[in-house]
């Protein structure tokens, strides 16, 4: 049908209200949808990274020592003797390092109070506090082991999964770079040698506490 020259502009017919709603209610559940995924596919990649990274875990020479399973593990003195940085320094390095507890340092607790100047988490899990000691300007690595490293054979291991949940719960997350940290603590753990001295922070004579199994923030990271 012609329009008449002095008709008006014509009018497009409404689209109806109700497959507008249904159609932006689809889009809507699609978004949604796409979100979920995409956080669900974030949280299994965290989870790989947080199991596998950022290196081989489990195992090596001395790491039934590590996380106190060795066979000797019954021998040892979980009565923290109380000792320092200072003490610790004098001890003399044993001839040969073996998977044995061969040495007094081995079979003992040690129980100290010690800044922690910076951690880091290492390939294997653990955690590593480099230990300061105000009164001697020295420095000393201690560690906290990889609770997925702990299996039925190690010894107070609800002592050490314990240790680390007290510093990962109050203070900065932990990453594989090195971080200042600066706060006081009371730690006990086991004596180890290291047969490297290349960690940052490592004592000449090789001895550390690994694993540490108590551990108590005395200031710092929220504790005053």
């Amino acid at each position: 049908m012609l329009r008449h020259p002095d008709a008006g502009p014509a009018h497009k017919q409404p689209i109806p209200a109700q497959p507008l709603r249904r159609a932006l209610f689809a889009f809507a559940l699609a978004l949604v949808a796409a979100s979920l995924m995409l956080c669900a596919a974030a949280t299994a990649s965290r989870e790989r990274v947080d199991r596998q990274d950022p290196g081989t875990w489990c195992g090596g020479t001395l790491w039934r020592l590590m996380t106190l399973s060795d066979d000797g593990r019954q021998m040892v003195d979980l009565q923290g003797t109380p000792t320092t940085i200072a003490e610790i320094a004098k001890l003399e390095t044993p001839t040969r390092i073996t998977p044995v507890r061969s040495t007094i340092f081995q079979r003992q607790s040690w129980s100290l109070r010690a800044v922690i100047d910076r951690y880091r988490i290492a390939s294997n899990g653990e955690i590593v506090l480099i230990l300061y000691s105000i009164d001697t300007a020295q420095f000393m690595n201690v560690y906290l082991p990889n609770p997925h490293c702990l299996g039925p054979r190690a010894r107070d291991r609800a002592g050490m999964i314990a240790a680390r949940q007290e510093l990962t719960s109050r203070c900065p997350t932990v990453r594989p770079a090195w971080q200042l940290l600066g706060v006081t603590v009371e730690l006990t753990g086991v004596g180890f040698w290291n047969p490297s001295r290349a960690t940052r922070g490592a004592l000449a004579n090789g001895a550390e506490l690994r694993p540490v199994t108590n551990f108590k923030i005395v200031t710092g990271c929220g504790i005053w």
